[in-house]
């Protein structure tokens, strides 16, 4: 439990350096990027919350995350 807790610390600290010093240095240099910079968190936001919804309610029913690959339309399946 130990390793698990370390690291939910590091990445709370990782992301607020890639808040202050990555992105606020950014923003500043290059303001036109802002708007691309907001889409983009916006979207990795959306996606992971999604994922995360998608896999704790699979484990909650008991069920694996990941999707039957025979579920997948064979022209897609590559």
């Amino acid at each position: 439990m130990r390793f698990y807790a370390e690291h939910v610390e590091a990445d709370a600290v990782h992301e607020q350096v890639m808040r202050r010093d990555v992105i606020g240095d950014l923003s500043a240099r290059e303001p036109e990027l802002i708007a691309p910079m907001v889409f983009g968190i916006q979207a990795t936001t959306l996606l992971e919350n999604a994922i995360d919804r998608h896999m704790l309610d699979s484990w909650s029913a008991g069920r694996s995350s990941l999707r039957d690959p025979e579920a997948i339309p064979r022209d897609r399946a590559g």
